[in-house]
């Protein structure tokens, strides 16, 4: 037997029930992983709440497509690569919220030596998204100006490694005198507070009135409309998500805004390591070497027990966290 998180209806946080069910059958080309950690994202709020654009089927173990560093205790037949014993981080189809998992086992990656199994959580989803909306769907250039919104979130904290791709100026914007003075810590050059009704015109006095080449923006509603008001022409807005969004209306663009030469990039980082399995690879093997250089550090300063999920979906949910949100069963 093992615990898991169960979602039964869509709600609140207290909807999440962390029960005993039956461990997963290991079956060919597959694994059985021990969780150590478990990385949590934003998204599954909003798959909680029954808002996440791609519905979750009811009931189920939460975490679709969610994220594990653990240890490799049982594989399947056919499966020649991967030895019992091995330490490793997974992205999880489904269920990503208990205390074992079985994932396929082209999934799984060595976990890096040097970083902890609650740093190397915040590698697979956040990292890669931080990493491929910069480089894969923002074309990022050398001395591009680059605005990071919710820079001291999980994959906000991360994208401030536009540092190391040479970008001419990171802007991280965030809510709270706290959050900012962590991004500009992570090596922001400029920290704008987006909760300033001022803040597009502060983004423009730090361009000479030019705009930014790349913005990344997870936001939504208001934000999403002075963020491409700041995007100057032939910039790229990159879409990942938006955390304003509801089930009744998603965040709405006036098309004409983009006749002024603008574009913007929808990326969607499920599709994408299903679609570019490849190239998330070498994004990760990118990252690991930045680990190893000391140009990029995971945040972590949200650790949860499994057993307390509903807390920290709680803070998940408030917009108060900093970096990656760990539940530990």
């Amino acid at each position: 037997m093992m615990k898991a998180v169960h979602l039964y209806e869509f709600g609140s946080p207290e909807v999440l029930k962390v029960v005993e069910v039956q461990k997963p059958i290991v079956g060919a080309n597959e694994v059985l992983i021990q969780v150590q950690a478990i990385g949590l994202n934003y998204a599954e709020v909003q798959i909680r709440r029954g808002t996440y654009p791609y519905p979750q089927l009811l009931p189920a173990v939460l975490g679709q497509w969610g994220v594990v560093a653990g240890r490799v205790v049982e594989i399947g037949e056919s499966v020649t690569d991967i030895k019992i014993g091995t330490n490793v981080i997974s992205q999880v189809p489904s269920g990503s919220y208990a205390e074992y998992v079985v994932v396929p086992s082209f999934l799984l990656l060595p976990s890096p030596e040097r970083i902890t199994p609650t740093q190397s959580t915040a590698l697979l989803t956040q990292g890669q998204t931080a990493y491929h909306t910069l480089k894969s769907a923002g074309r990022m250039q050398a001395g591009d100006t680059v605005l990071i919104h919710a820079a001291a979130g999980g994959v906000g904290s991360l994208a401030i490694l536009a540092k190391a791709f040479k970008a001419g100026k990171v802007i991280a914007t965030a809510s709270t005198p706290a959050k900012l003075e962590l991004a500009q810590s992570l090596g922001a050059d400029v920290v704008i507070n987006y909760r300033d009704p001022n803040w597009t015109q502060k983004v423009l006095e730090h361009t000479e009135g030019k705009g930014v080449d790349i913005i990344l923006e997870m936001v939504g509603g208001d934000i999403l409309k002075g963020s491409l008001y700041v995007l100057r022409p032939f910039g790229r807005l990159i879409y990942f998500g938006s955390a304003s969004a509801s089930n009744e209306k998603w965040d709405q663009v006036n098309l004409v805004k983009l006749l002024k030469n603008k574009s913007i990039v929808g990326f969607n980082i499920e599709h994408f390591l299903t679609s570019f399995p490849d190239i998330a690879k070498s994004g990760l093997e990118h990252l690991y070497q930045l680990i190893s250089t000391g140009q990029l550090n995971p945040v972590v300063q949200h650790i949860f027990p499994l057993d307390h999920v509903v807390e920290a979906h709680r803070l998940l949910e408030s917009r108060q966290t900093v970096g990656t949100v760990v539940l530990l069963p």
